[in-house]
């Protein structure tokens, strides 16, 4: 097996009332450097190594991207109802002083 980079995280989203997420929560990634001759240079070697860590940035990070924008989508929603309950409240405290 060539070397490689391995990336694998498992989210844990806030829980939401009932709200089912179409995103995986679990992802593993491996990221191989390619193959290196046996008298690959060192410069050679962290070249490939720059090459495998830029492709797991890239792809880890659209992947949490994609989750962060579902999330806050979902907590936006959620903090909007907040904030319509506590108006109500302050009306009716309002009403009853009056």
């Amino acid at each position: 097996m060539s070397p490689a980079i391995i990336v694998q995280y498992t989210l844990h989203p806030p829980a939401t009332s009932g709200q089912v997420f179409e995103l995986p929560l679990a992802k593993k990634h491996i990221f191989e450097l390619g193959e290196l001759s046996s008298e690959a240079l060192q410069p050679e070697y962290y070249k490939m190594l720059r090459q495998s860590i830029a492709r797991a940035r890239d792809e880890v990070g659209q992947e949490l991207t994609a989750w962060r924008d579902v999330v806050g989508k979902a907590e936006q929603g959620k903090d909007a109802k907040k904030y319509a309950k506590t108006e109500e409240d302050e009306e009716e405290e309002e009403d009853g002083d009056a």
